[in-house]
Order: structure tokens, then C-alpha cells, then sequence
């Protein structure tokens, strides 16, 4: 009797733990911004980081302002840093953190992590109510693949995932 219920619990277990792994996918590329955090509020809330230009170390808030959930629609382009930088129009609710966010924070350092790398540093200007994150470079040819694979570009949104239309045949006269 014994077996039979250490078997039970056992194929139970099993069972949950297929379940479980199955339920989530990881995302393919993560874009989060980060807003500046200060110390005073804990190891909690904010973690150090080291930038690289300028060089510097200061704390950001673990939780991020914004990320790849509020993003519609990119495009990229040859970026400062000599990698690829790209502008990201936002969803309703992404131009609304964005704009607060830009109000609150303004001359306060923003940080890009992708896929948890820092991909850039930003100052944060006012008043960003356009629904346009710009960052400025930081991205790798292979995270911008990822990034068509999973956003449309600004301004086709309506053409992506569409198959392309096979040509017509021309028929004889």
C-alpha cells in the first residue's frame, strides 16, 4: 500500500512539474528602462550599476519603468556607439509611463538594459508624450533580428505577418 501511494505521489509530482515548465515561455529579447534609484531606499528596490560612458557607478530601481510588453512597433538605425540604436512607438499604456516618468524624473540618468546587458545610458529630458522611446544605441545585428521577428517596423504595422503575395501568372493570348 505504501508503494502504491509513494507511486501516486511520485507520478503526481511529475505531472505538476511538466505542467509548470511548459507554462511559460522566456521571452526572446528583453528592452527595459530602468529609472535611477538612490541607495537611502534599500538593497530592495535598487541595485548597483557600473556605466561605461561616462564612467561612473550609480543605483537603479529594480523594477523598470518600461518594457518589450509596452512596445508596438520599431525601427532601427546606425546607432552612436558604432552598434544600432532604435526608436520604439509604445502602446497607450507605455506612452503613459513614459510621459510621467519623463515629468518626474527629468535630468536624472535612464538606463537600457537588453537582455539584462546595459546597452545605454540616457539623461531624461521632459515632457515625452509622443509615444517615441529613443535609445541610442547598444543593440547588437543579432537582437535586432530578434526584434523583426517579433515587432513590426513603424509605419508597416499592417504588413507584418502577412506572407508575401505570390505573383501573379500571366496567362497566354
Amino acid at each position: 500500500m505504501t508503494r502504491f501511494v509513494f507511486l501516486t505521489c511520485t507520478g503526481l509530482m511529475l505531472f505538476q512539474s511538466h505542467l509548470l515548465a511548459g507554462s511559460k515561455k522566456a521571452p526572446e529579447i528583453t528592452i527595459r528602462l530602468h529609472a535611477q534609484g538612490d541607495k537611502a531606499v534599500g538593497e530592495s528596490f535598487v541595485t548597483e550599476v557600473e556605466l561605461n560612458n561616462p564612467k561612473q557607478k550609480i543605483f537603479i530601481q529594480k523594477v523598470p519603468v518600461l518594457s518589450e510588453r509596452d512596445i508596438k512597433s520599431f525601427y532601427a538605425f546606425p546607432g552612436n556607439d558604432g552598434m544600432i540604436g532604435a526608436y520604439f512607438r509604445l502602446d497607450d499604456h507605455g506612452t503613459n509611463k513614459l510621459f510621467q516618468f519623463t515629468q518626474e524624473e527629468k535630468g536624472r540618468i535612464a538606463v537600457v538594459l537588453i537582455n539584462g546587458r546595459i546597452a545605454s545610458a540616457i539623461m531624461v529630458q521632459p515632457g515625452n508624450n509622443d509615444g517615441i522611446f529613443y535609445v541610442p544605441g547598444g543593440f547588437m545585428p543579432e537582437e535586432i533580428a530578434r526584434l523583426q521577428k517579433k515587432f513590426p517596423l513603424i509605419g508597416k504595422e499592417s504588413e507584418f505577418g502577412k506572407k508575401p503575395r505570390a505573383p501573379k501568372k500571366e496567362t497566354a493570348q
